[in-house]
């Protein structure tokens, strides 16, 4: 199947018009085939307080986008044999050793039980570990979290193995293995990496993912020589229009405290694509002949690992309204979302299609059957304020003859 970059242009068109409308500030997309970019466009400003357009080599923060690309370095592990899908995490973070479940009472006085199941591995990359996020607000357990400062982000000063040791204390929503939930699960699993490694999280990402795949830009800080680069985030306002989000914005120029595997990278989408055509190509990096996993490790990893091969729809548990449209047909792999029914999306898109997005509206999708990978990133928070995530996929499935 021949990706037509010819039949593109309605994807600059779209978010374009949404730019000129004062609907987004501006946007970098990119759409390539196994590896190779076929289609690249930006419009609008990064900034727009000091006019500085928009292009794919601005830096933005990844926010969940981060996910994807810890749970592949951590993969890496896998393949290495320093670490086993199965592994309970106790063996490596001794704190999750007692961990309790909430069985139900008001999060002053939880009624818990002990794990029937341990967390394992498998559990961090695909959510089903229980974990949560303190800013959902839809569980006892948010309440216990909020409590203690956890909310999108940890306390100021707490460093990730402080913070894992917080979010140990907590009981689970949810026995391992029986529900889904978005949450923290990918901060835990950075903290793995640090265990196994031996190195501090952003050490061994730079030397173990970004140099390999040639990811020049990105990080978990913004360098001060690159300030002038990096695009900041806007959210919409009553009367339809878009205003600075100085919070969402904010950006370390140092290595931060925190290091957040689960949503505190910093890419461009030159670099960000770089991963995805990696991912689309089985393994290969782009550009070479090397191979930064092997193909069969990409088909696991695009696979869905929800027991009994169940789809979100009807596995229950789980409070992301960001992607509630995909959810019903969705599967979790390890560290995607993975499309098992189109049908029951009610979108364009194709069975083993696998994607993820960010709280910026920023949002990507890889189909392995045409070795299509596809990214966008309109800096607008929250996410779904616009249909960005469906139009992405009309713009580029149609392209594809």
């Amino acid at each position: 199947m021949e990706l037509r970059a010819d039949r593109l242009d309605g994807l600059g068109k779209y978010f374009g018009r949404l730019t000129a409308e004062g609907r987004i500030p501006g946007y970098s997309a990119m759409v390539s085939q196994h590896g190779e970019v076929k289609y690249e466009s930006s419009g609008g400003m990064a900034n727009i307080a000091e006019g500085i357009p928009m292009t794919a080599d601005s830096i933005f923060r990844t926010w969940s986008l981060s996910k994807p690309m810890t749970s592949v370095a951590f993969m890496k592990l896998v393949e290495d044999g320093l670490v086993g899908l199965n592994d309970p995490l106790a063996d490596y973070l001794p704190a999750f050793r007692d961990q309790r479940v909430y069985r139900t009472g008001l999060p002053a006085a939880p009624v818990t039980e002990g794990l029937l199941e341990p967390i394992r591995m498998w559990h961090l990359l695909t959510h089903t570990a229980g974990l949560g996020y303190g800013a959902h607000q839809s569980h006892a357990v948010d309440t216990l979290y909020v409590g203690q400062g956890y909310t999108v982000e940890p306390p100021a000063g707490t460093s990730l193995a402080e913070a894992v040791d917080a979010w140990a204390s907590f009981p689970l929503r949810f026995q391992p293995g029986t529900g889904w939930n978005y949450g923290v699960s990918t901060d835990v699993l950075g903290r793995v990496i640090e265990v196994v490694s031996g190195k501090r999280l952003d050490v061994f990402m730079r030397e173990s993912f970004f140099e390999p795949l040639g990811l020049k830009d990105s990080g978990f800080r913004v360098d001060p020589r690159n300030k002038d680069r990096y695009a900041e985030i806007y959210s919409p306002t009553a009367d339809g229009g878009i205003e600075h989000n100085p919070q969402a914005s904010a950006y370390p120029t140092e290595e931060p405290v925190f290091l957040s595997g689960g949503g505190g990278i910093y890419t461009t989408v030159a670099d960000y694509m770089k991963f995805l055509g990696m991912l689309a190509a089985g393994g290969r990096i782009a550009g070479g002949s090397d191979f930064y996993l092997s193909p069969l490790t990409v088909e696991s990893i695009r696979g869905n690992h929800l027991p009994g091969n169940i789809t979100l729809g009807g596995f229950g548990n789980w409070a992301v309204p960001a992607v509630n449209e995909l959810m019903p047909g969705a599967g979790f792999g390890l560290g995607f979302m993975t499309v098992e029914s189109p049908r029951e999306t009610h979108l364009l898109t194709r069975q083993g299609e696998y994607f993820w997005l960010s709280m910026s509206s920023a949002n990507f999708f890889v189909d392995p059957a045409s070795g299509v990978a596809a990214l966008v990133s309109p800096q607008l928070f929250p996410s779904r304020t616009l249909p960005v995530t469906n139009r992405l996929r009309q713009f580029v499935y149609q392209a594809c003859r």
